[in-house]
């Protein structure tokens, strides 16, 4: 494979920082995401996803304060801070975590911080929510997703929004990656859904934005006027009242998924992991984290290896001083 080596070492240091910023236990969540996560997401790693949250996240911190209850604070307010910080903080890991749920519900995450605040206004809420708290708790489970469901409703599908123009999605970048497959059974199943003119489908998701291959397309529009609604969208494409398609060129390093190089993420962690056509690279890459994690930080997984020996301390703390306890006869 022919990685670009700047994207590359950006990638691994990212995983790296991670390790040493997050507890294992939300590491080892993230290959279970990625057939979940909103689709501009699936090629981002998890680091740089949860920075895109927080961002989103203190936007709509600023747009509820200005809303619900002061306009001229609304600006001065942060929410949380986006800068990555220097050591783990729980702050942080709630962010990440807040991030994981969100994940869950594949919609973009400015809609389901939309959803979350608009939620918190209605229930008459004194402080904007943390990011923990954007989702259901067992008071307000049942309200809560009853509304999102609502929410989600009345947004338009995403195939006619549209959804997404990432180029790892078009036909020529396809590598049967997980990701990808499912991104295409998403579009054509919301295609079916509302297709509206089938030419206009065939110009957008065929020829204009290549995400669907012609074959897709074809079994898509009824067979009766299959052949008319091709020549009419070619017609119109060929004729310019599309605009034109512009080609992205990607490199190896463009078609890492969100899961690429996590602890997890080996052959042998699940299905979708063992039919995974770059298995073998991310298991060396997995390693590489290993190395670097190892030298920078000076383990594998730090955040484990710091709880391990602040609970230790602890247990030798409590020894101690019941041997000094035993030692006076119960008096110090």
């Amino acid at each position: 494979m022919a990685y670009n080596p700047a994207k590359l070492a950006d990638r691994l240091q990212e995983l790296a920082i991670a390790r040493s910023l997050i507890p294992p236990k939300f590491l080892t969540g993230e290959p279970k995401l990625l057939t979940k996560k909103w689709f501009d997401y699936r090629f981002l790693s998890p680091l740089e996803a949860t920075l895109q949250f927080g961002a989103a996240y203190r936007e709509g911190v600023r747009n509820y304060v200005h809303k619900n209850l002061d306009r001229d604070l609304a600006q001065r307010v942060e929410g949380v801070s986006v800068a990555l910080p220097s050591a783990p903080t729980s702050t942080f890991t709630q962010l990440w975590a807040a991030r994981q749920r969100a994940d869950e519900f594949c919609i973009p995450y400015e809609e389901f911080i939309e959803f979350s605040f608009a939620f918190a206004a209605g229930r008459k809420r004194q402080m904007a929510p943390t990011p923990i708290q954007l989702h259901a708790n067992p008071t307000t489970e049942y309200a809560w997703h009853a509304e999102f469901e609502k929410f989600r409703a009345n947004r338009p599908s995403f195939a006619l929004n549209p959804g997404t123009d990432l180029p790892q999605y078009h036909i020529e970048h396809d590598r049967s990656l997980a990701a990808q497959t499912d991104f295409r059974h998403a579009l054509a199943s919301a295609v079916s859904d509302n297709p509206g003119r089938w030419s206009d489908v065939i110009v957008r998701y065929h020829l204009l934005e290549p995400q669907l291959s012609r074959s897709m397309v074809s079994d898509l529009v009824p067979e009766d006027v299959r052949e008319q609604e091709f020549e009419n969208a070619e017609s119109e494409y060929d004729a310019g009242k599309w605009g034109s398609r512009t080609s992205v060129t990607l490199d190896d390093t463009d078609f890492f998924q969100s899961c690429f190089g996590m602890q997890e993420a080996q052959a042998e962690a699940s299905d979708q992991c063992s039919l995974c056509p770059h298995r073998e690279e991310c298991h060396f890459h997995t390693l590489m984290v290993d190395t670097i994690t190892d030298r920078n930080f000076g383990s594998v997984s730090p955040v484990a290896v710091a709880r391990r020996a602040v609970g230790a301390a602890r247990v030798a703390k409590h020894r101690a001083k019941k041997a000094a306890l035993a030692s006076t006869g119960g008096y110090i």
